[in-house]
């Protein structure tokens, strides 16, 4: 079957209906049937499956949508479509990735990866140029190489009439969807994102076609660069670069500098993703010209087409003579990692026949082998690696060397923040975690970078193992698009069971001070007992961070203790509502300057805690200092007996 039936609509299932249906009475079955059937035309056992169906993927839905009762029939059934959906493209894409590579496999080289990326692509146009010939075919028909020139017919940004093609069919389906929406800003910029950065969108993403724009603009803006540019190939020059062979089918560079192992790969190869000649943080030339001693040579094949895998490769080879090969997939085998025999290689590249000689080995210099070691076991002396190092292009290949650890080091925080952008990047792309503090200090494009590589598992973690590092992320205005539905997803994990006579809250220790930490107070304030009389909520964390403590404590009119460590700075006017408040413990809440002139009327009270708070006594109200002596770190309260009987202390 192919991926376009299957994306286009619901694949009805065989099962047993009333078997899923058991959770609801025949009672109320028949009156959500009789209410669905005032909304459509099918029949009772359609409206019955769509009920059973929304009760199978119930547990899936966000804590809003799981109330079938408040729903109408068009959204179950959206819900159910959506669910039933992803799960059908999931099972299909991959069944189909794994005939494709069944035909193939024993007859050319088939990257699994890149295979299924490129079916995604095939289906993504498909479905918008169904009339075009070369779309009417069975998808395995075609080659690797034949697939993959096909697509990048319409994705490859150095073919900008076939990406203006299909930018322009998604703008125009969702601009006839939305007709009162201008197409120029609203839908063309999230078309031409979504074309230009494919490989960034979940493979499993429902085709553009059969989205709506909600949905697109969703992923879109969740997976994609905020920013787009047009793509202008500039006139690369590769005359530095020493050419070791050439003849009429093959051109065989070695480069000895990062820079020009770049300008190769602009020049002649600009789609290829090889770590030794990327731009910016993603660029390893370092670690394997000096770490691992490798001497690289590119390969041009003059007789394959760009599109083919072999038409441009790099041979490694290290300091024995022994060869490792990264072709145009560059994975598995041919990622560069793994020793390859040359009868293997010319089996790839024919044209390389006689000519082993030309790689030789090219072990590093004395003066390499100084700089490795200095930099393999230099510890900064200073947070300003860039001014300490001596440029940009040193700490990059300190990082690489040294692969530093910032968490551990005094000052790692401010350390990372000195970083530029793109250095951010490559201590993130290096496999290095981030504390909070460094989360703070990511720039923006940097930080879409991080959620990028953390986004998945992220969304997947309970509120019970988030990390400090975790939660800064969230809380990032590139998570955004996920905001609310964590927010439903946590809210169900909060720790609902309290003893009213002893409720804490530590941060970061607890999931419910966690959850406060992202979305606020009220939500577990809701949650907590009216009856509460001994409420703590405190900062354990090194981090310097403020909770916002909502008017609704005045909802807790038997609360004795309230204790407030290193969390505020500001207390709400609604505490004067606390009228059997006895103790006021505010400790460590060095923002907090002044207290409510509520405070005064809380005849009950007998003391308050200051210690190490900023609290300013000139701004304290007359209505508390009338009553205190706030002198010291500890302050007795001295309301008149009779004020003290007449609110029943």
């Amino acid at each position: 079957m192919e991926l376009i039936k299957v994306l286009s609509k619901v694949v009805k299932e065989n099962y047993n209906t009333k078997k899923i249906l058991l959770e609801y009475p025949e009672s109320t079955i028949k009156k959500l049937v009789d209410k669905y059937s005032k909304e459509t035309e099918e029949t009772e056992d359609e409206i019955r499956k769509t009920i059973a169906d929304f009760e199978r993927f119930k547990a899936a839905f966000s804590n809003e949508d799981k109330d079938i009762f408040k729903h109408s029939y068009e959204k179950i059934k959206s819900l159910v479509a959506d669910k039933s959906t992803k799960q059908k493209s999931k099972k299909d894409l991959e069944g189909m990735v794994q005939d494709y590579i069944n035909k193939w496999r024993g007859t050319v080289q088939v990257d699994l990866q890149l295979t299924k990326l490129n079916i995604k692509k095939f289906f993504e146009v498909k479905t918008h140029f169904p009339q075009l010939k070369e779309f009417k075919k069975d998808v395995t028909t075609f080659n690797p190489s034949q697939l993959n020139s096909l697509v990048e017919k319409y994705f490859s940004k150095f073919n900008n009439q076939g990406i203006n093609e299909l930018v322009a069919a998604i703008t125009q389906k969702f601009h006839d969807e939305n007709p009162e929406e201008d197409a120029m800003t609203t839908f063309l910029p999230r078309a031409k994102r979504f074309v230009r950065h494919f490989e960034l969108i979940p493979i499993n993403t429902k085709l553009s076609k059969f989205m709506n724009f909600d949905e697109f603009e969703h992923v879109v803006d969740g997976y994609t660069p905020m920013e787009e540019s047009e793509y202008d190939v500039p006139e690369i020059d590769t005359s530095d670069v020493e050419i070791k062979y050439e003849d009429d089918d093959v051109l065989i560079f070695a480069p000895d500098q990062k820079h020009k192992c770049i300008n190769i790969r602009k020049k002649y190869a600009p789609d290829r993703r090889w770590c030794t000649s990327w731009e910016g943080s993603s660029n390893y030339y370092y670690n394997y010209r000096l770490n691992q001693n490798l001497t690289l040579y590119y390969v041009i094949n003059k007789n394959l087409p760009t599109s083919d895998l072999n038409y441009a490769s790099v041979i490694l080879v290290d300091r024995y003579g022994d060869k490792r090969l990264a072709d145009g997939s560059n994975s598995g085998r041919f990622s560069g990692g793994t020793v390859i025999p040359w009868k293997e290689i010319l089996s790839k590249i024919p044209v390389l026949q006689g000519k082993e000689q030309y790689f030789e080995p090219k072990p590093y210099t004395d003066e390499d082998q100084a700089k490795l070691q200095r930099y393999k076991s230099y510890n900064l002396k200073t947070t300003d690696p860039i001014t300490e190092l001596g440029g940009e292009e040193e700490t990059e290949l300190w990082m690489e060397l040294r692969s530093p650890d910032f968490r551990s080091m005094q000052n790692g925080d401010e350390i990372f923040g000195n970083l530029p952008e793109e250095l951010q990047k490559k201590y993130i792309g290096l496999g290095s975690e981030l504390t909070a503090g460094m989360v703070r200090k990511l720039t923006p494009s940097a930080m879409a970078y991080y959620v990028s590589k953390k986004r998945e598992k992220l969304l997947q973690k309970s509120l019970r193992d988030l990390s400090e590092n975790d939660m800064e992320v969230i809380m990032s205005k590139e998570m955004r698009p996920y905001f609310r539905n964590l927010k439903a997803k946590y809210r169900g994990e909060l720790e609902s069971s309290f003893d009213p006579d002893y409720v804490t809250i530590q941060y970061p220790n607890d999931s419910n001070a966690k959850y406060i930490r992202m979305f606020g107070l009220e939500d577990l304030f809701e949650a907590l007992p009216e009856n509460v009389t001994f409420l703590q909520i405190e900062n354990k964390s090194n981090d310097d961070i403020i909770f916002k403590i909502p008017e609704s404590l005045g909802n807790f009119e038997n609360l004795s203790t309230l204790v407030l460590d290193n969390i505020v700075d500001e207390i709400p006017e609604s505490i004067g509502n606390c009228r059997k408040l006895t103790f006021l413990n505010l400790t460590n809440n060095r923002k907090l300057t002044t207290l409510p002139a509520s405070v005064g009327t809380l005849a009950c009270l007998d003391f308050i805690s200051v210690i190490n708070c900023a609290i300013d006594v000139e701004s304290l109200p007359k209505e508390i200092t009338r009553y205190i002596d706030p002198v010291g770190e500890f302050w007795d309260i001295n309301f008149p007996p009779e004020m003290r009987e007449a609110n029943g202390c």
